[in-house]
């Protein structure tokens, strides 16, 4: 009862136009530099782990080099390439900032309404918005977060065999990629936004359709099967739809909503474990931000603006 009330407030606050949100920074208690290293960490892994994917695609797909082409059908490749553009995007981001823009980081420059668009310069007592690359780097890690532990779920669910040999990319590529997902889930700042889940409908969608292209355009799996997966089988439109339904519009918004828990609960240790940073800068519950001391700059309810990215 407790994790339904606190999932239920989270989502009220997520739409209420009177409560400020975190700010553009990610750290949680303030620890900036690790932080760089972490970003830039997990960018050359997974941009290693995707050139291995490539490499060793033989291990699937055998000797032929238009059968390795095919790499470019599987959802599981099109999510590890967009867990891997959104590490590498994430990791330039955090450096751009750091080294350009850091009054972001340190807070005296932005801070982030719930609206998730707009933004406060202290400087001039003016609001502004989201940059643009913040917005970029917001939807690719809610799509990446997503779609990871997604097809891990759906893999080993629906299509793993226990007769095929398990290898480092399978491991890599279907379990240890959700493993990230939730572990930098419990580093970043960034928030996860209820509405949200429509990012990963969207992407999931998509593959559904390229699925279906591929189909009526002769396409055919490794093996040589008119199909990408035999469980979204064409030949079978009835049962291709449905389970298309069920993994773009239950699966994916189940997955984010775990997700989205994770996040609440982040939340909830990070003011237990930092309280000494929250005192002043609150992580979506506050509904002002005052300039200790100053008086000179005040946000409070009825300045902030609604929007939505």
């Amino acid at each position: 009862m407790m994790c339904l009330n606190a999932l239920l407030q989270g989502y009220k606050n997520d739409y209420n136009v009177n409560q400020i949100g975190e700010r553009s920074e990610i750290t949680q208690c303030g620890f900036r530099l690790p932080y760089v290293f972490w970003r830039i960490f997990w960018a050359l892994y997974h941009f290693v782990w995707i050139i291995i994917t490539g490499v060793y695609s033989w291990q699937w797909a055998g000797p032929e080099p238009e059968e390795q082409v095919k790499w470019f059908i599987y959802l599981t490749d099109w999510c590890y390439f967009m867990l891997t553009i959104s590490t590498l995007i994430d990791a330039i981001v955090v450096i751009y900032v750091n080294i350009k823009q850091p009054e972001i980081v340190q807070g005296l420059y932005m801070y982030m309404f719930t609206c998730n668009r707009c933004c406060f310069d202290f400087t001039t007592g003016e609001s502004t918005r989201m940059t643009w690359y913040l917005k970029t780097d917001w939807v690719l890690l809610n799509v990446a977060n997503c779609s990871a532990v997604s097809v891990a779920l759906l893999y080993w669910g629906l299509v793993h065999n226990s007769a095929e040999p398990m290898t480092a990319v399978n491991i890599e590529t279907h379990a240890l990629n959700a493993v990230y997902v939730i572990l930098n889930l419990c580093v970043v700042r960034l928030p996860v936004r209820f509405y949200h889940l429509f990012h990963s409908v969207i992407y999931g969608a998509v593959y559904i359709v390229f699925s279906g292209i591929y189909y009526g355009a002769g396409g055919t799996n490794e093996n040589g099967n008119p199909y990408i997966y035999s469980v979204i089988d064409w030949r079978k439109p009835g049962t291709a739809v449905l389970y298309s339904i069920v993994v773009v519009f239950i699966a994916l918004p189940v997955v984010h909503m775990f997700l989205y828990c994770v996040y609440l609960l982040r939340i909830l240790i990070h003011r237990k474990c930092c309280q000494q940073f929250t005192s002043s800068k609150s992580d979506d519950i506050n509904l002002g931000y005052h300039m200790e001391g100053s008086g000179k700059y005040t946000i409070n309810s009825n300045q902030a603006s609604h929007g939505e990215l």
